[in-house]
């Protein structure tokens, strides 16, 4: 596996409580992909002291449109690119 740098050229987001869709545009030996992934989801326990009271849910990266992500790619197969950081569930 290799890395590389790609642009964010598109983020949606359909509700609230679905997690965002984004579309980053990568480059490897002057070819140029597109990858399209939802962003995962973490979460976070939210306490009053000692005691958890609930949970909020937050992206594991957090990025727009024009922010510079590093992308994972197969050198063999570099369509089959992945969002370094963006790894688990999606979870609404």
């Amino acid at each position: 596996m290799k890395e590389t740098t790609g642009t964010v050229i598109e983020r949606k987001t359909r509700r609230s409580n679905f997690p965002a869709i984004v579309r980053v545009q990568y480059s490897v030996d002057g070819e140029v992909f597109t990858i399209k992934e939802s962003l995962k989801l973490k979460s976070e326990v939210i306490k009053l002291g000692f005691l958890p009271i609930g949970q909020r849910k937050t992206f594991k990266i957090n990025c727009h449109v024009g922010d510079t992500v590093t992308v994972i790619y197969d050198e063999r197969r570099p369509h089959k690119g992945h969002i370094k950081g963006n790894d688990g569930w999606v979870n609404c």
